[in-house]
């Protein structure tokens, strides 16, 4: 059984990461497709030469670092090096829930230490050559620093109230854990604005003058109140656009990015905003909640299968169930389901989208919501040719073509 279990798991892996790359590998070698006409002018023949080279150095850097993580992990498997772990964080602490933080502290540590040089490389390499990237190496060491912060606190917080429900609750693990990872969700959607996002950036409220007045004139014509219209100045790391929107009822925010003020016209920046507003009005926020209280609750099925077989513990060299290893396996069961359940979200968030462009166009913005659209594309160097199958798996938007074709067939 431990032998089957062991076959299983590492099959797990490698199939994983083998569709992962035949997905990839489909979409980098598609990237030559002719481009569709009612986009063929977002980029100029030099813009697009940049774009495929862009592309391929991302696309290889992408291989190396997966290819990296995926032999760490079958070597730790293999050579049994989690049970030596488990020893290590044992000689460190006697209580058995600081143990799992120290073991998957270890581990995480590892991961964290491998990628942060792929991560430097992709901004101050790939991103720099390309003009996106503006952090400083300071700002890179300070987020890097912040997000292990983070990590410990809420990261190893949940971890030590998981571990030690488990321990104390028997049955009611599955009960008390779904309440406390939903709580969590719902307040950070509530507070992730005001909470969270000023770890990393300052977030301040849009000035008086003529956006702010049209996105208020906007927001009466559709009979929407608009709380808050923060902009973050997601400048001082990358020129890259974007905008969104966060909370619900009196806590709903709209938070445009500073690059993306700078690079769009009022009327472009108002037609972002009445796509967001979209969005509400359709209710896709509170469907996105259901949808994620659904997946906790199919993933933590999964935790729970995880931790009640000591085989899986067993069949890797450990002397019975362990609940840190327990929770990196279920993280490798968890891409296999992740596959068909993103297929699943991945298309109802597409169809929303097109939703939310719709009501920005049907409230006299479709020529806007379009030309914003371009110079998303544009700025962001978005990929106008990906493989059908790449998107129906890994899009939460439509293509900059089909979404602007949309808008005009509605139009």
């Amino acid at each position: 059984m431990e032998t089957f279990i062991f076959v299983l798991i590492i099959s797990l892996i490698l199939g994983s990461f083998l569709f992962d790359l035949w997905l990839s590998i489909l979409n980098y070698k598609h990237r030559k497709q002719p481009i569709p006409e009612v986009v063929s002018d977002i980029y100029d023949k030099e813009e697009y030469n940049k774009w495929l080279n862009y592309s391929m150095e991302n696309y290889r850097l992408e291989l190396i670092s997966s290819s990296i993580g995926l032999v760490i992990m079958i070597v730790f498997l293999f050579m049994e090096v989690f049970p030596f772990f488990e020893k290590l964080s044992v000689d460190m602490s006697g209580n058995i829930h600081f143990q799992v933080l120290i073991f998957l502290g270890i581990f995480y540590f590892i991961k964290f230490f491998v990628g942060i040089f792929f991560s430097y490389y992709k901004n101050f390499s790939i991103e720099e050559r390309y003009g996106f990237n503006k952090s400083t190496k300071k700002t890179f060491v300070i987020d890097k620093l912040k997000s292990i912060a983070l990590a410990i606190v809420l990261g190893g917080g949940l971890v030590f109230l998981l571990s030690t429900l488990y321990s104390n609750v028997g049955s009611m693990f599955y009960i008390y854990a779904w309440l406390i990872i939903v709580g969590i969700l719902l307040f950070v959607s509530l507070f992730y604005v005001k909470l969270f996002v000023p770890i990393f950036n300052k977030v301040r409220p849009l000035e008086d003058g003529e956006l702010k007045e049209s996105i208020e004139n906007f927001a009466k014509q559709v009979g929407y109140e608009v709380n808050k219209v923060g902009v973050i100045d997601a400048s001082k790391r990358s020129t890259k656009l974007n905008a969104f929107f966060s909370g619900f009822g009196k806590f709903k925010q709209v938070t445009l990015y500073d690059t993306l003020i700078e690079k769009m016209s009022v009327k472009e920046i108002v037609a972002v905003l009445a796509h967001e507003i979209g969005h509400s009005k359709h209710k896709h926020i509170v469907s996105g909640m259901i949808q994620m209280i659904i997946i906790i609750s199919i993933y933590l099925s999964v935790l729970v299968l995880t931790l009640n077989s000591p085989e899986i513990s067993r069949a890797f060299g450990f002397a019975d169930t362990h609940f840190g290893f327990g929770l990196i396996i279920f993280s490798v069961l968890l891409a296999p389901i992740s596959v068909l359940l993103d297929l699943i979200t991945s298309g109802i968030s597409r169809k929303h989208e097109f939703q939310a462009d719709e009501f920005a166009r049907a409230n006299g913005y479709g020529e806007h919501i379009e030309n914003s659209l371009r110079v998303l594309a544009k700025e962001n160097f978005s990929n106008l040719t990906p493989h059908p199958l790449y998107v129906k798996f890994t899009y939460s938007h439509p293509t900059t073509n089909d979404r602007i074709t949309a808008i005009r067939k509605n139009g």
